[in-house]
């Protein structure tokens, strides 16, 4: 199977969360290589201040595949060697994909001249000054080699796109079930009783808890929906500084250690590995964090760790469909379903879940006609699902029986680590 080298941009305000999301499809095949490109291979902070670290510059001539650019902000667009950079990279590679001001910057270096193309609200009624043919619709658009789309959703779908071509039908159907992309919009039916202005509300602090071996999508799309208020403050929770290698992801730079992260009001717990379950530190983090939280997030087998705090004995969750049934083993009640809401803890599957369980908790916490301006001023959320086989419901038996063949080697990991840091915390209380 041939192997493809895929270049994702990473400049001061990137979109963390679109470039990830973004990953997420494009490196469901661990063949695809990932290339985080900055302008040098100095470590460069994100719009939501996640720090990742770049193993490419634009100086870098191995040849690309795919390129990915994702939100950047003006200044950064106007980088004239960023837009030498595009022009060359556009005029030899296969497939583009951009989102929301990354389209823009595409334009803004002449290679959308006479395309159609989209991007976010504020980016589409840009386009047409570059020569580019604005497309005004939130769903990600096609345009030969480009791939170009606003935030959230439409950008996730692009990448869908991208993969099939790469990957041909199948496999891009069978990953569309793996990451259960089965968006829904939750507030699109509210009627907002007011206007609604985020700087008026009280700025969340958020925690992610990211040793080193995490999913890195599924924490992003609560960090975006939670970052949106104004002077938000985000920390990055690990063992200790050193850069964390994510799963099948880039390197990201830590901002604090689980001993000295002060208490936040959200906490957020994205996919491990095995191992982790039994990690003292990160299972004393979550339990120290636990009381005086507003909100805990898990996202697929994250769950998995707050089961085995001891955080879910009794309470309803949900995971990723292939270890949801170890959730009732861990002492959860597994709800069966993609997203689970009890009390404070917020649990859905992988990835898009995310976002969708972040902004359940912004409801509960700021009210609904927040959460419905977050959900379709900032996410312009707007599934269109490529495949529509989000979920194995829809995927059907033969293809959902398939993707637990995959991951039952797992299970037993995962249940046999769970029960040995049950067993740890069990010893503290």
């Amino acid at each position: 199977m041939k192997r493809y080298r895929i270049g994702y941009v990473a400049m001061p305000g990137f979109n963390e969360s679109e470039l990830g999301e973004m990953q997420a499809v494009l490196g469901i095949n661990p063949l695809n290589r990932p290339v985080i490109i900055g302008a040098t291979t100095t470590p460069v902070t994100g719009q939501h201040g996640l720090t990742f670290v770049p193993n490419a510059d634009f100086q870098d001539r191995t040849p690309l595949d795919v390129l990915v650019i994702p939100d950047i902000p003006r200044a950064a667009q106007d980088d004239p060697a960023f837009q030498t950079f595009l022009a060359e990279q556009c005029a030899r590679i296969s497939h583009v994909v951009a989102s929301s001001g990354g389209v823009v910057a595409l334009a803004k270096a002449d290679v959308l001249e006479g395309k159609a193309a989209t991007a976010d609200d504020h980016g589409t009624a840009l386009l047409a000054e570059y020569g580019a043919k604005p497309v005004f619709e939130r769903r990600a658009v096609v345009d030969g080699k480009f791939h170009t789309a606003g935030h959230s959703t439409g950008m996730i779908e692009a990448a869908f796109m991208v993969l099939e071509k790469l990957r041909g039908t199948r496999f891009a159907r069978f990953a569309e079930l793996t990451l259960e992309y089965d968006p829904h919009c939750q507030y699109t039916a509210h009627t907002p009783s007011r206007l609604v202005d985020l700087a008026d509300c009280d700025a969340p602090t958020i925690a992610m808890a990211l040793p080193s071996g995490c999913y890195l999508p599924d924490f992003l799309g609560a960090v975006e929906v939670l970052s949106a208020f104004p002077n938000s403050t985000l920390h990055v929770v690990s063992h200790d500084k050193t850069p964390v290698q994510c799963l099948l992801g880039p390197k990201v730079v830590p901002t604090t250690s689980f001993e000295d992260c002060p208490q936040v009001d959200f906490v957020i717990m994205g996919a491990t590995q095995p191992f982790l379950l039994k990690d003292k530190q990160l299972l004393d983090f979550v339990r120290r964090q636990e009381p005086n939280a507003k909100g805990m997030i898990s996202v697929c087998a994250g769950t998995l760790v707050y089961a085995t705090a001891g955080l879910l004995n009794g309470r309803t969750a949900t995971s990723n469909y292939h270890h949801t049934p170890l959730l009732d083993k861990l002492g959860a009640r597994s709800s069966g379903t993609e997203v689970a809401y009890d009390g404070k803890f917020y649990s859905a599957g992988p990835a898009i879940g995310s976002y969708e369980v972040a902004l359940r908790a912004v409801q509960d916490v700021y009210g609904k006609d927040v959460a419905h301006h977050i959900e379709q001023q900032v996410l312009q959320f707007a599934p269109n699902p490529v495949f529509n086989v989000g979920s194995p419901e829809k995927a059907g038996k033969l293809m959902a029986l398939f993707g637990k063949y995959l991951f039952s080697p797992s299970l037993p990991l995962y249940l046999a680590t769970g029960r040995k840091g049950a067993k740890y915390v069990a010893s503290k209380t």
